[in-house]
């Protein structure tokens, strides 16, 4: 009987199994990239193909830093299938919330969105039952399959290579702190990808023009990866030509001036010692100015009402669907999205967040001695608010978990604006000084299931959603009933009290043929107005930016100036509304950049110098512009 042959030994089997390594680390890499580019076309392989062929080499490269990725996570972990596990789970979640987001709002997952994870249970209540179990299905799926092939690859690997190579040994330790200083090098080095000078973005160049590509374009056309990672780096905005001291000096002299001859007519110190509310209503609008859309009755009729009665108009959105946080910003500070890089997506979660003290309405109230509070009832951490809200100089920040009351309304998962507002009229009679609150509800937020038992129906959208847009109208028609009792509420208040009320943004409810059949200005508007306890002249405001609702106040109400709401004042004159793809002029006409007047334009670089110098500049006028006079 003959002794059974021995398998020849390989002369190098830890290069071999480096090799095979980085080989089925290129093959998942391919993958998984087109798993990722396609979640920006609904899975749909055949457009995935075709923006690979038109952009082979974003592809290529975006190929490039998964496999480095991978290569550092399994140099730090040192388990092939582990590392394999987190990399593929990992993947099939984002490519799974980069098509439910591109399904609900048409835009791609964006760097700061990543951080949400935090709130998965918020993020998971937004899904549908089905999906979430299919999610958890497949990872779980994943995680088997990974625990069985490690156990099998451990008895290939000894009759292959002859043993069992532990993550300890000294040759392999040795191999993966190579890879792990290589992959982290460069991933890291791409943290300076907007340099010209970067070799990712030298690389990238030979097939992408970045320059005034909007970030959802740069997912589309570069792929996920390269979408995200120019995301994730961009300036919040470009240094402007003649930034300088001098420059700053200059323009806070200018304006100074400008607000001293408005204050000659004006009598009151800012607000006179008056209540404010600002209002900001999730997803509230009008979807009777849609076209294409029929209600069979009028979901906000008592809104209307007010409307027809005090200072209104429409507040020119920057988001559809969402960007809730955007608008805020807007209103609170008078600083547009119109100025910041396109791929700042969100000013609270990028930036905002970490700064100290920066001026905004609320600063500036507190110079008149106000109370400042702020109400939103969901979770503080949402948006990094608790962090945004210090920065702002608010008194007190009041959630869901420090509310009174909580109540909500039939099925829904959320707190009624009803009780929103009866917790602020608690905060306004409790107080003895003037007081500022900043009110964001929460009631219309997505998603618009079957919560409600619904009394408004709806003609013009397709029979799949018309479900959806009726649950809606119902949840808007609550807040129309709500915001009636609170107003009637602060007609009998002692202390006079002024209330800015404006819908964030349309909601995502309506289909792409009712989209197609409006303009973009329209799917943008949402109705505000300035309603007081005591007497206000009526003005038709048309469509403004959230960023003139303050030197608007300040202009009904009779009241000074600052320096630097003396700039808004005087821009509103020229360009009333402004976002990224939006511009209105003083006659309420959608214009473009080219159509503006000359003065139209000295005070948008004028403004746009403020802003940068406030937000990425040296703050030259983070007190001079803001000091009352």
């Amino acid at each position: 009987m003959t002794a059974p042959k021995q398998r020849k030994q390989l002369k190098h089997p830890y290069l071999v199994r480096s090799l095979r390594t980085l080989g089925f680390g290129l093959i998942l890499s391919v993958l998984l990239h087109i798993l990722l580019d396609a979640s920006l076309s609904g899975f749909n392989l055949s457009d995935t193909f075709e923006m690979i062929k038109t952009y082979p080499i974003p592809f290529l490269l975006g190929i490039l830093v998964l496999l480095l990725v991978y290569l550092f996570l399994i140099s730090l972990i040192g388990n092939l299938w582990a590392s394999t596990t987190i990399l593929v789970g990992t993947s099939i979640v984002v490519a799974f919330a980069n098509n439910q987001k591109f399904l609900e709002r048409g835009e791609p997952l964006y760097p700061q969105e990543f951080e949400m994870i935090t709130q998965w249970r918020f993020m998971l209540s937004m899904l549908s039952t089905w999906l979430v179990i299919l999610l958890f299905l497949g990872i779980a799926v994943i995680i088997a399959i990974a625990w069985v092939l490690d156990r099998y690859s451990r008895k290939v690997s000894a009759k292959y290579y002859g043993r069992d190579f532990k993550y300890w040994d000294r040759k392999t330790l040795i191999i993966r702190a190579v890879g792990l200083v290589f992959s982290g090098v460069l991933l890291f080095s791409l943290t300076n990808f907007q340099s010209s000078d970067n070799w990712l973005r030298k690389a990238y160049n030979i097939d992408a023009q970045w320059k005034d590509v909007d970030p959802k374009e740069s997912y589309q056309q570069y792929g996920f990866v390269g979408g995200l990672i120019y995301s994730a780096t961009a300036n919040i905005m470009d240094k402007p030509a003649g930034y300088s001291e001098a420059k700053m000096k200059q323009i806070t002299k200018k304006y100074n001036k400008i607000a001293d001859e408005i204050n000659q007519t004006r009598q009151n110190k800012p607000m006179d010692d008056v209540n404010i509310v600002y209002v900001m209503s999730e997803s509230f609008s009008d979807p009777t100015r849609l076209s294409g859309v029929t209600t069979s009755s009028d979901p906000i009729p008592e809104t209307r009402k007010i409307m027809e009665k005090y200072p209104s108009g429409y507040s020119l959105s920057q988001g559809y669907g969402g960007g809730t946080a955007n608008i805020e910003f807007e209103a609170l500070t008078g600083l547009s999205m119109y100025n910041i890089n396109p791929q700042i997506t969100s000013p609270y979660q990028m930036f905002l967040y970490q700064k100290e003290k920066f001026p905004s309405l609320v600063s500036s109230l507190e110079q008149n001695n106000y109370e400042t509070i702020a109400i939103h009832p969901f979770k503080p951490s949402f948006y990094r608010r608790t962090d945004v809200y210090n920065a702002l100089q608010f008194d007190k920040f009041i959630s869901r978990d420090e509310m009174v009351h909580t109540e909500k309304l039939d099925d829904s998962e959320y707190i009624s604006d009803a009780s929103a507002y009866q917790e602020t009229l608690d905060q306004l009679k409790a107080s003895d000084k003037s007081t500022f609150i900043h009110l964001v509800t929460m009631q219309n937020h997505m998603t618009y299931w079957d919560k409600y038992i619904n009394t408004i129906a709806v003609e013009g959208v397709p029979e799949e959603n018309k479900q959806t847009v009726q649950t809606y109208l119902q949840g808007i028609k609550y807040s129309d009933d709500a915001l009636t009792d609170f107003i009637t509420q602060l007609k009998h208040l002692d202390k006079k009290t002024m209330v800015v009320f404006w819908g964030d943004h349309l909601p995502s409810v309506f289909p792409e043929e009712i989209v197609n059949q409006n303009t973009e200005r329209t799917m943008h508007e949402t109705p505000m107005f300035m309603y007081a306890n005591f007497d206000l002249p009526k003005k038709d405001y048309g469509t403004i930016s959230p960023i003139y609702f303050a030197p608007k106040m300040l202009e009904l109400t009779n009241s000074k100036v600052s320096p630097y709401y003396a700039l808004l004042t005087e821009m509103s004159q020229q360009v009333q509304g402004l976002e990224k793809n939006v511009l209105i002029d003083n006659h309420n006409k959608t214009i473009i950049e080219d159509q503006l007047s000359t003065e139209a334009k000295e005070y948008l670089a004028d403004y746009k110098m403020v802003q940068y110098d406030l937000i990425s500049g040296k703050g030259y006028t983070k007190t001079s512009m803001f000091k009352d006079r």
